[in-house]
């Protein structure tokens, strides 16, 4: 009988005493898998002594990546010298949210990126491997404007993205898979189809 996975998000911001907590609870209720953002500590330290780790190794917890991290494929610290990387929203460029998918810089940004935090991440990743990628919360529908950008619904400029990220991963680890949302409002009109390694949240 194939086990179910119920799965546990940790935020970047909860400390180390509320996550030893918050693994308690996880365990009184069955959870099997904690997801940790991609730009966590849990993926950077070198310090494994925490006891929330001990206790993820003593109840030999599945570890996941990812979340709402779409903003650390395409930093924003590049707004100021390449505003053309990101948002259009009536003719002016927008630090925030999202950037300009259509931009094949971008795109190559986005695949540098992809590789260094995916890389990091399956240093600690479970098998099987699963990335979760999706678009800022409440910010689902806020894409690009730009000429290019407008030929794409937001659900497909969302897709671009990931299938740019879901590219590198194939080449990093091909049995892994990249979990998106799929919010398009539109599913069956012709468009950007995801790649053979994505599979939708629900």
């Amino acid at each position: 009988m194939k086990q179910s996975v119920k799965k546990l998000f940790i935020s970047i911001k909860t400390s180390a005493g509320e996550r030893e907590k918050m693994i308690k609870m996880a365990i009184e209720n069955e959870c099997n898998t904690l997801v940790f953002s991609l730009d966590d500590d849990f993926f950077i330290t070198k310090n494994r002594n925490k006891k929330y780790i001990k206790l993820i190794k003593h109840y030999t917890l599945f570890i996941e990546a990812g979340g709402r991290d779409l903003p650390l494929f395409m930093p924003r610290s590049l707004f100021l010298f390449n505003k053309e990387l990101f948002r259009m929203e009536q003719g002016k460029r927008k630090r925030a949210p999202h950037f300009c998918p259509t931009n094949p810089r971008t795109t190559a940004i986005i695949k540098e990126h992809a590789a260094f935090l995916i890389t990091r991440a399956m240093q600690e990743i479970t098998n099987p491997i699963v990335f979760h990628l999706y678009p800022e919360e409440g910010r689902e529908n806020t894409w690009c404007q730009c000429p290019a950008c407008r030929a794409f619904r937001p659900a497909e400029q969302y897709l671009i993205a990931v299938n740019s990220a879901a590219d590198v991963l194939a080449k990093l680890a091909p049995d892994a898979k990249l979990i998106y949302i799929d919010f398009d409002t539109e599913p069956d009109a012709e468009g950007i189809n995801p790649r053979a390694n994505m599979m939708t949240s629900g």
